[in-house]
């Protein structure tokens, strides 16, 4: 058995060398490997990268154009104007809808409207316009509830949304109600029962 493990160990030994100059044998002609290339100039070079921007605009536009068809459909439409091709001339003014029926608050005191006490609750708030002002009216479900003169402002008092209407405490006594439309910006200063 030793003399066995021995042979393997003097022969490993003896085949080495022998085994790494064939290893060695690829490296030979790295002196070389660049005699082959050809120099190009800057010109070309530009082309060339022009080339692969070009095909990767053309396949940008290609994609573009299938998603396209694909959120508005195939081809053209039986309407002209609706073609994903054709450019959007000019937009219809912003129209009011009669329907709308004014912004929703949450009214979390009892307010003084018109002489009385409008009670805590969820109101619908419209402004109208009458010859001495603005008016700001509340309604619940569709029984109109109280009216409050608002004093009409070019302020959007910083809101995201057009339509708004919100309820801010000034102080122990009183609110402020800011509210806003496509047609006014108002504001109301309202006093408050506490019961």
């Amino acid at each position: 058995m030793k003399k066995s493990f021995l042979f393997i160990i003097i022969s490993s030994f003896l085949l080495l060398p022998v085994l790494a100059d064939d290893g060695w044998d690829d490296f030979s002609g790295i002196d070389h490997a660049w005699d082959g290339q050809k120099s190009i100039t800057n010109k070309e070079f530009e082309e060339a990268i022009d080339t692969l921007e070009g095909n990767q605009k053309k396949k940008e536009a290609k994609k573009r154009k299938k998603l396209i068809k694909k959120i508005g459909g195939g081809g053209t439409s039986l309407h002209s104007e609706l073609s994903p091709d054709s450019d959007i001339l000019d937009m219809d003014p912003l129209k009011k809808d009669e329907n709308s029926g004014g912004s929703l608050l949450n009214v979390p005191v009892n307010l003084v409207v018109d002489g009385g006490v409008l009670d805590k609750g969820f109101y619908k708030v419209i402004a109208q316009k009458e010859e001495d002002g603005i008016y700001l009216l509340f309604y619940q479900s569709q029984y109109f509830k109280g009216k409050v003169k608002a004093v009409q402002t070019e302020d959007d008092f910083d809101e995201e949304y057009i339509d708004f209407v919100k309820l801010i405490p000034l102080n122990n006594n009183t609110v402020r109600i800011i509210y806003g439309s496509l047609d006014y910006n108002a504001y109301a200063v309202v006093k408050f029962v506490s019961q």
